[in-house]
C-alpha cells in the first residue's frame, strides 16, 4: 500500500489542480476526467450486475465472480476512458444506464420482475439476456 501522489489524487478527485507560472501557483479548477467518468460507468455495470445476480438467486461462485469482475469492470472503464473525451466518457455512463434500464423489467405497480445482466461497454444499449 502507498500513498497516492499530487497528480494521482488529482486525476481520482477529479478536483482542483494547480498551475506554476511566473507570478507563482494559481488554482485551475478540472473538471472530472473522462477516465474517472468512464471507470464510475465500469463500476455500475459491475455493481449491477452483482445485483442482478442475487435477484435471480444465483449461486455463491456465480455471486462471488461478479463481485470480483465490479473490480475489473472498473478498471477497463478507466482504461478505456484515458483515450476518451469527457464527452465520450460521459456517453458511456449513458449507455450503461440505459442498459441497465433495459434490463429490468417491471411490473404495472412497479415492482421488479426481472433482471438480466448486461455487457461493459453495452454493445446494445440493452440487457444482454446472461445470467452469469
Amino acid at each position: 500500500m502507498r500513498e497516492l501522489t499530487t497528480t494521482e489524487m488529482t486525476e481520482v478527485s477529479g478536483g482542483c489542480c494547480w498551475n506554476y507560472n511566473p507570478c507563482g501557483y494559481q488554482p485551475v479548477v478540472c473538471g472530472p476526467s473522462a477516465s474517472v467518468i468512464a471507470a464510475y460507468a465500469g463500476y455500475l455495470a459491475g455493481e449491477y450486475n452483482v445485483q442482478a445476480d442475487i435477484f435471480n438467486g444465483a449461486s455463491c461462485s456465480t455471486i462471488q465472480s461478479a463481485i470480483c469482475n465490479v473490480y475489473a469492470d472498473t478498471k477497463l472503464g478507466y482504461t478505456q476512458g484515458q483515450s476518451m473525451t469527457v464527452a465520450q466518457a460521459t456517453g458511456l455512463l449513458n449507455s450503461v444506464q440505459s442498459a441497465i434500464r433495459g434490463a429490468v423489467t417491471t411490473n404495472c405497480w412497479g415492482c421488479i420482475t426481472a433482471m438480466t445482466t448486461i455487457t461493459f461497454p453495452p454493445s446494445n444499449g440493452g440487457g444482454s439476456g446472461n445470467l452469469g
